[in-house]
């Protein structure tokens, strides 16, 4: 029984040792060549594997592709929850849509790989990300300071701070140019409400509630 139970436990460290080379060796490939020259020949030439043994672990090429993505946004996730944003949240909205743009820049090869994929599948990972830019755009909300819908200022802010960054990592745009803060600012100012605009909004809520009690 001792026996059987630590030779499952060596088969299970050797299949995710097979795996995780595989999985490695895709990143790698994918890094320089992307999805449409990844070559499951090479794969296994990296890997030290043969092309059943990826098919057995993985199902296809798409589904290997899909596990590469999805590990990429778990490490694009990890770095924001490393990190502490700022307290108020139109501010952290902010500083989200500067880190979306820096992590383009250090990982420009696995930026491309998650958001300009020919056929652009969710995966897990990718999901919990977004789900991360969308807490962010409900916590200005329940400050009272978003002029649109959760959805739709989420949608928003994803759209525009992807296209500002896939121009930085392409080239189409310097890192430092004045366009970027333009774009973030216009963005920020048009779904979100100043904080002093809302302090007088709630000033004159509180006002309009008080008259009608004091009327004799």
């Amino acid at each position: 029984m001792a026996l059987s139970v630590a030779a499952d436990r060596r088969r299970e460290r050797e299949s995710d040792a097979t795996r995780r080379a595989i999985l490695d060796a895709a990143g790698r490939l994918l890094s320089t060549v992307g999805e449409p020259g990844l070559n499951i020949r090479e794969v296994c030439a990296r890997a030290g594997v043969t092309a059943p043994t990826i098919y057995h672990h993985f199902g296809d090429k798409d589904a290997l592709v899909d596990r590469v993505v999805d590990e990429c946004f778990a490490a694009f996730d990890r770095d924001f929850a490393e990190r502490t944003p700022p307290s108020d949240p139109v501010a952290a909205l902010r500083w989200g849509f500067d880190r979306y743009i820096e992590y383009g820049l250090r990982h420009p090869a696995h930026y491309q790989l998650m958001f300009q994929r020919r056929d652009l599948r969710p995966t897990p990972a990718g999901l919990a990300s977004y789900d991360r830019l969308r807490r962010t755009v409900a916590a200005v909300d329940a400050a009272g300071r978003l002029r649109v819908g959760v959805e739709d200022a989420a949608a928003a802010c994803w759209a525009g701070v992807h296209g500002v960054t896939s121009l930085v990592v392409t080239g189409g745009l310097r890192p430092d140019a004045p366009a970027i803060r333009l774009v973030r600012e216009a963005l920020i100012d048009f779904v979100t409400v100043p904080k002093a605009a809302r302090e007088r909004r709630r000033k004159g809520e509180r006002t309009a509630r008080w008259k009608p009690a004091n009327r004799t």
